[in-house]
């Protein structure tokens, strides 16, 4: 389970709940868009909120729309969604890395390190990253910046 500073993700399995109201109780996965389906609220866009702020802004919403004059809401996330980062090419130990729970991005070279670094014919200053954007179509990078969850490193091999 994580804290209430987590930051609400696509697919990650949520549970509702609302403080004297069992009927209401729901359990489901965020949508890629980034909404859960609510009873009486329908969609609401949750995504990249903390579960602290999602839970206040549900809160305001069923009490701004007159369905309850102070609910108390809990949200909690009972599985967080796999966020993997691709390392391929010239590292000593290609892999997916998961990134820890709670953190957005990590460091080009803090990943390069996970996999035991460079072989000794990388071409280190070519260094490769692809990531798919919000319109769907892949983007690539060839610059040291924060990696996210889905993005793929490539290290090419350096001409002898």
């Amino acid at each position: 389970m994580v804290g209430d500073d987590y930051r609400l993700q696509p697919l990650d399995l949520v549970v509702f709940e609302m403080l004297d109201e069992p009927d209401l109780e729901t359990q489901q996965r965020i949508s890629t868009k980034g909404d859960l389906r609510l009873p009486m609220l329908g969609s609401v866009l949750l995504l990249g909120l903390s579960v602290r702020s999602a839970e206040e802004q549900l809160e305001s919403l069923y009490r701004v729309h007159g369905y309850y004059k102070h609910p108390q809401v809990t949200l909690y996330v009972a599985q967080h969604t796999e966020r993997m980062i691709s390392v391929i090419g010239q590292v000593n130990r290609p892999d997916r890395i998961e990134l820890p729970i709670g953190t957005d991005e990590m460091g080009l070279a803090q990943v390069v390190a996970v996999t035991g670094g460079l072989t000794r014919i990388a071409k280190a200053n070519a260094i490769q990253v692809s990531r798919i954007g919000p319109d769907g179509k892949e983007q690539r990078f060839v610059s040291d910046f924060r990696l996210q969850p889905g993005d793929v490193v490539f290290v090419p091999e350096r001409s002898i």
